[in-house]
């Protein structure tokens, strides 16, 4: 369903700034207060190739070589150490650090009654809330981001695509009257469903309890994917399926990535198990999975613990 029959703002095509290339992944770059690892993203047409027509791909161009700020060009000398602060369940999301020297960022918050931990994870790492640099937000599930808040000196990454229809969301099923008219119009899929009706009932309920715009965090901290780049060795995947503008972050470490997923990939094998709503699109949804499932290296699945993938055949499911 176009975002423009929900009332919400068009973002066509989905990271129009930076723009993505045929894979639907986005350069990596830097912007903000970490802008000394890279300078502004510029977009570079490729030609016709095997990966079909012309497509445009961020490139980053370095700081000017004279900068006090520049850094050597070519491949990173440190990577990103990867690590599970809180691992996913039926329920609760993947909460993921990485780092690299000082700097720090987390990839995706959890919920209120998993502030306890995320702080103890935190501490026991010797790190506190005021040197996390940066969150990233997968999308804004309600379970992926009300932690968001305990990081404000943080710049907070997402799309606003995932943001606007988030919100929009939730604020519909907050209405008393109207709540399950007003939902269904943001799961165009949903008589294809036995459960539909289940799932939206368990939806308001949760989003009745939890739901909290201000736990997101500040919104001059936002800093929308559709116009900033993350930055090097770190990149986007653009997997639509669960929701408008949900995004998965790829961790180029050596020869093997890191894929953290979020909910394009819920579980490795029973994502029946999970408390979450229908896909918005099944089809991309599968699309999603499966393309995520064939990348060698670790992955990190939203509501699950993490695996490796060596090239074996991909688990599959609905």
């Amino acid at each position: 369903m176009p975002t423009s029959d929900l009332g919400l703002r068009q973002l066509g095509p989905h990271i129009p700034a930076a723009e993505v290339d045929s894979t639907g992944r986005m350069g990596d770059g830097l912007s903000g207060e970490a802008r000394r690892f890279a300078g502004d993203a510029r977009i570079q047409h490729s030609g016709q190739g095997a990966a079909g027509p012309r497509s445009a791909i961020a490139v980053m161009e370095k700081p000017d070589a004279h900068s006090s700020d520049s850094q050597p060009s070519g491949p990173s000398l440190k990577t990103w150490k990867t690590d599970v602060l809180l691992p996913g369940s039926w329920r609760g999301a993947t909460c993921t650090l990485l780092s690299r020297d000082h700097h720090h960022i987390i990839v995706d918050t959890g919920m209120p009654h998993e502030a306890h931990r995320l702080l103890q994870a935190l501490e026991k790492r010797g790190l506190h809330p005021s040197d996390i640099r940066m969150v990233i937000n997968t999308h804004f599930h309600v379970d992926h981001v009300l932690n968001n808040c305990l990081f404000p000196q943080s710049e907070i990454y997402g799309t606003q695509q995932s943001h606007d229809w988030c919100c929009e969301a939730y604020s519909d099923l907050l209405d008393e009257q109207n709540w399950v008219k007003l939902g269904l119009k943001y799961y165009p899929e949903s008589a294809d469903y036995e459960r539909t009706s289940e799932l939206m009932h368990a939806l308001r309920r949760f989003a009745l309890r939890w739901w909290d715009r201000k736990r997101l965090g500040d919104p001059s901290r936002f800093r929308w994917v559709e116009t900033h780049a993350l930055p090097d060795d770190l990149e986007f995947l653009v997997t639509n399926g669960h929701v408008p503008g949900h995004v998965s972050v790829i961790v180029h470490n050596s020869d093997s990535p890191i894929v953290i997923a979020g909910d394009a990939v819920l579980t490795r094998e029973h994502d029946e198990n999970v408390f979450t709503m229908i896909p918005h699109n099944r089809k991309q949804f599968q699309e999603d999975r499966a393309r995520i499932l064939a990348m060698m290296g670790r992955i990190l699945p939203g509501h699950d613990g993490e695996f490796s993938n060596h090239g074996g055949v991909a688990p599959t499911s609905s």
